[in-house]
């Protein structure tokens, strides 16, 4: 009898449980997909972290901002990513065998406390350490003044060479002269044939023994002396 008892005790506890393990069998997982981006600038999150809250696992986003996790209807999940503000989402139950979604994470300002930083304990003793700092006294003043004046920072500005910028706009000046030049005949005086007949001409008359009596007081410029010659050499042709 204790037996046949017994019996019917396990057999209503199977019956019991039937129904739950029937809709445990009909639970079905889900797979849940989409992107994570930025809701300002809709540039994908790398690296934003899926957390399902009731299976204590997730995801992270990839280069992307995709992502892909298994879930069940019903699941909350958390949607972060640092200096932005979490995002909750809950995958419905009335879904298929797969869910997506574009989720939009907002930036999260957060206003810090004014922080004051001393490198005394207290205010008054910062006071005290600056009133009782010493000053500089006259000949402290003076060589400042004669280190740092604006003759002597001239003078070393003057003996400092040239840095990278001016030696390579100096190296490309002198490519250009040398590319302008390359072509050009340089005149020779002295092999113009109508330049000593002019010279022999001026001695004989005494025109260059007056020329140069005139000129004895002053030096004649470069570009004038350069003029008569091209000038000479012209009217001998």
């Amino acid at each position: 009898m204790r037996s046949l008892i017994t019996t019917l005790i396990i057999l209503l506890g199977f019956i019991a449980l039937a129904p739950d393990a029937h809709a445990q069998g009909e639970q079905k997982f889900i797979t849940f997909s989409g992107f994570v981006i930025d809701g300002s600038t809709d540039e994908p999150m790398v690296g934003a972290y899926v957390i399902n809250q009731r299976a204590g696992k997730g995801v992270q986003t990839n280069a992307k901002g995709y992502f892909i996790l298994d879930v069940f209807p019903g699941d909350s999940l958390v949607f972060s990513f640092l200096g932005f503000k979490p995002q909750y989402h809950i995958i419905p139950r009335n879904t298929g065998l797969t869910y997506s979604a574009v989720v939009e994470l907002n930036i999260e300002n957060k206003w810090l406390k004014e922080v004051k930083v001393y490198p005394f304990r207290t205010e008054e003793e910062f006071k005290m350490a600056f009133l009782s700092m010493d000053t500089p006294n006259e000949d402290e003043r003076k060589i400042i003044e004669r280190n740092l004046g604006s003759s002597t920072l001239r003078s070393i500005a003057m003996a400092t060479p040239m840095n990278a910028m001016s030696n390579y706009r100096y190296a490309l000046d002198q490519q250009l002269n040398h590319l302008q030049n390359q072509k050009m005949t340089t005149m020779n005086p002295l092999m113009n044939a109508g330049t000593w007949v002019n010279f022999i001409r001026s001695v004989k008359n005494g025109s260059l023994i007056k020329g140069l009596s005139e000129s004895s007081t002053g030096v004649p410029e470069e570009r004038d002396v350069r003029s008569e010659i091209f000038r000479a050499g012209k009217n001998n042709n």
